[in-house]
C-alpha cells in the first residue's frame, strides 16, 4: 500500500474505500479537475437521501466493505469527507457520531483534519477543502518548489470560502470542542489545545497515544516559500499545559 503523507486521503487504502463507497453509492465521489462539472448529479443524489442511508449501513454492526481489510470506522470517516468535500448536508446526529471517531485514527494530523473539519463545516452547501494533498500534487511541489510538503499551502482544511490557515492546531478544545479564543497549548506536540487543564485530562486517553514531541508548531508550507516552524507570540495560546 503507498502512503506519502500522514494525513487523510493520502494513501492507496484511502483511494480504494472512495472507489468502493462511490460502487455502494452508484455516483462518482472522486473528481478529477476536468471533471468538476460532473459534481452536481452526485450531490443531488447524497443530498436525496443517498449519504444517509449509506452511513446508517456503515455504521450498523453488521456492515461488510466491499474491500474486505477496510475499517468500518475508516469507511465512514473518508465517506463524511468525501461528501463535506462536496458540500453535501449533513444531518447533525452524524456529525456528533464521526467525533467520536476521532480516537480512532492513527496520527495526529488524521484526527486534527477530521476534528477541524466536523467543527468548521458549514453545511449550507459551501465545499470543504480538506487540506491533504494527493501524490501527484506533492511530487509537483517537490520538483517546482522544492517542498515535497503534504499539507502546501492548505493545513488543516478549510471551507471553500475562506483562505486556509498555516498553523496546523485545534482552532477548538479537542475535548469540549470550545472555540474560546484564550486555548492552552500541549506541550509535547504544539498542535493539540484545550480550554483548561480538567479538558486535557479528559482528552489524554484519546490524545497520548498520537501526542509527538515537537519543538515548536507546525506550520504548513505556502507557495512562496518551504514552512519555518514559529511559536507562536499569543500570550495564552502559546502557553504550554504541562503533559499528563
Amino acid at each position: 500500500m503507498g502512503v506519502w503523507g500522514p494525513g487523510l486521503m493520502q494513501s492507496d487504502d484511502d483511494y480504494e474505500i472512495a472507489k468502493d463507497l462511490s460502487a455502494m453509492c452508484g455516483c462518482q465521489l472522486l473528481f478529477e479537475k476536468k471533471d468538476e462539472h460532473k459534481k452536481e448529479d452526485t450531490i443531488r443524489i447524497l443530498n436525496n437521501g443517498m449519504f444517509s442511508k449509506q452511513l446508517d449501513k456503515i455504521f450498523s454492526s453488521g456492515f461488510q466493505p466491499l474491500t474486505s481489510h477496510h475499517k468500518r470506522e475508516r469507511v465512514a470517516i473518508i465517506f463524511a469527507m468525501l461528501a463535506m468535500e462536496l458540500g453535501v448536508r449533513i444531518e447533525g446526529h452524524y456529525l456528533t457520531s464521526l467525533h467520536v471517531l476521532r480516537s480512532w485514527l492513527p496520527t495526529l494530523e488524521q484526527q486534527l483534519q477530521l476534528f477541524t473539519a466536523l467543527n468548521e463545516y458549514k453545511n449550507n452547501g459551501t465545499p470543504w477543502i480538506t487540506g491533504s494533498k494527493n501524490f501527484a500534487e506533492m511530487q509537483s511541489s517537490k520538483t517546482d518548489l522544492g517542498l515535497g510538503d503534504p499539507f502546501w499551502y492548505s493545513g488543516l482544511g478549510h471551507s471553500a470560502d475562506e483562505a486556509p490557515t498555516a498553523e496546523m492546531s485545534s482552532k477548538a478544545c479537542l475535548s469540549c470542542r470550545d472555540n474560546e479564543p484564550n486555548l492552552l497549548r500541549c506541550s509535547r506536540c504544539k498542535m493539540a489545545r484545550y480550554c483548561s487543564k480538567d479538558c486535557q485530562r479528559y482528552d489524554w486517553g484519546v490524545h497520548k497515544r498520537v501526542c509527538e514531541v515537537h519543538e515548536s508548531p507546525r506550520i504548513c508550507s505556502t507557495k512562496e516559500e518551504p514552512s519555518t516552524p514559529v511559536v507562536s507570540t499569543m500570550k495564552r495560546q502559546g502557553t504550554p499545559l504541562p503533559t499528563i
